[in-house]
């Protein structure tokens, strides 16, 4: 036997309770689910947009002192290391086969700027442009050839980040300050040449990817004025992978590639940075 109950005639809590006997519908998110987990990089994406949200819905239900907030803009330079891997099995040409072996990146250089508004005497909102280049060089081996060909050339990455800073202020003259950001960064791999044995094979064609970035930092700041500091900076970023272009020019003329990729690139660095106040 089946009892219903109709809802125009019910009220308070009976009215929506459900039909007796009725099946209950399966929810959609038991079938999604079973789709695919989430990358590593979307994990840490996903990870930072939570903190980054749940520090602006803090810095927004907080009021601001008058004296301490205002605009602010800056100029820095870092330098630092970089790590990362590649997942190529079948790069190259002639039907590929290439499997990118002992990926190496040199010392990074970065010089960026940043802009942005002090909403009290802790917490800030800023904008960030950083272009950060160094050396990158990875080995390709062919086993249906028997042979292993080098690759090295330019990594440059230009990144735009949305950040959030909190400050602590042990003194009158020092501010500790940490910071989180997420944004965009636009990774080029350039002059990239293949080489065997140490002889000219060819070169590869140039190619910018787009990836997120995570970056975490910390800073100790010395004021030098009211309005001006100098920073001594800290940070570490995720900033995802780079990509070679489809086509290499060489020996054999221009011929079409399996593509070359570097993923879950790391960057570390030290930097330095001056601030003024508006």
């Amino acid at each position: 036997m089946r009892i219903t109950l109709d809802p125009s005639r019910a009220s308070g809590v009976g009215a929506h309770a459900p039909s007796i006997g009725a099946s209950p519908p399966v929810p959609a998110w038991t079938c999604a689910a079973h789709l695919n987990a989430p990358s590593r990089g979307e994990m840490i994406i996903r990870g930072s947009m939570h903190l980054l949200v749940m520090a602006t819905a803090v810095m927004f239900s907080m009021p601001a002192v008058a004296q301490d907030s205002g605009f602010f803009a800056g100029l820095d330079a870092s330098a630092g290391m970089a790590h990362g891997s590649s997942g190529t099995k079948n790069g190259g040409g002639f039907g590929g086969g290439g499997v990118v072996r002992r990926v190496r990146f040199g010392t990074t250089a970065g010089i960026g700027a940043h802009a942005g508004y002090r909403f009290d005497r802790h917490l800030s909102g800023f904008l960030s442009y950083q272009h950060v280049r160094g050396d990158v060089s990875w080995d390709a081996h062919f086993s249906q050839l028997g042979q292993t060909t080098n690759f090295s050339g330019t990594a440059i990455s230009n990144a735009v980040l949305l950040n959030m800073a909190y400050d602590w202020l042990p003194s009158d003259t020092t501010t500790i300050r940490a910071t989180v950001g997420i944004g965009a960064t636009f990774n080029k791999l350039s002059g990239i040449t293949e080489k065997f044995e140490g002889a000219f094979v060819a070169e590869v064609e140039n190619h910018t990817r787009t990836s997120p970035i995570v970056q975490i930092g910390a800073s100790i700041q010395h004021h030098l004025t009211p309005k001006t500091t100098l920073g001594l900076n800290a940070a570490v970023s995720y900033a995802g992978g780079f990509k070679t272009g489809p086509t290499r020019t060489g020996n054999l003329g221009k011929t079409d590639i399996n593509p070359y990729e570097i993923d879950d690139v790391w960057r570390a660095g030290l930097g330095v940075s001056v601030q003024t106040r508006f």
